[in-house]
């Protein structure tokens, strides 16, 4: 008795929902954004550092060379990606500078250009990739540990600047 029933039932139902799949009030609230894949923003070099305010990081105690970033050339842009100067000093006194980039949410990193100490220029890299920060790259795994909060951009370049000199 239940069956002869409960098949009035289905059939209305199964008459019914093809009016529903035409209604378009249904789900009228819920929008959802294609997400667009990821695509870096141009980015024009800082000026050649003449008055640098470097902050010294240390990936580790057994290094002889120091490394610096330029807190003045400091950028966080919408892409994700923090860009900076980096300077690293040999113990003899020889100085080698880059323009570089750190994707902090996928672990990359990219040089831009690198510096001419005699002409005070910048010389762009030929054919700029984005890298995967290794193990073995201590400088860089210590960078993005640093200024990278949660692996994700920081909310901006004082953020950024503020997490480096409190590891200090």
């Amino acid at each position: 008795m239940k069956r002869i029933a409960l098949l009035p039932a289905l059939l209305a139902l199964s008459l019914g929902l093809p009016a529903l799949a035409g209604n378009d009030r249904i789900n009228k609230n819920i929008y959802f954004e294609e997400e667009k894949p990821w695509a870096e923003q141009d980015y024009a070099l800082p000026d050649y550092p003449q008055n640098p305010d470097w902050v010294e990081v240390k990936p580790d105690w057994l290094q002889q060379n120091r490394f610096f970033v330029d807190a003045t050339t400091f950028s966080v842009a919408g892409d994700g990606v923090v860009r900076f100067v980096s300077r690293v000093l040999t113990p003899s006194g020889v100085e080698n500078l880059s323009v570089e980039g750190i994707l902090c949410k996928e672990n990359q990193y990219k040089a831009y250009a690198f510096g001419d100490s005699i002409n005070h220029r910048w010389i762009e890299a030929m054919r700029p990739q984005w890298q995967t920060i290794n193990s073995a790259d201590k400088l860089r795994r210590e960078q993005r540990s640093l200024m990278c909060p949660s692996n994700s951009a920081p909310r901006d370049a004082a953020q950024a600047i503020s997490a480096l000199r409190g590891a200090r």
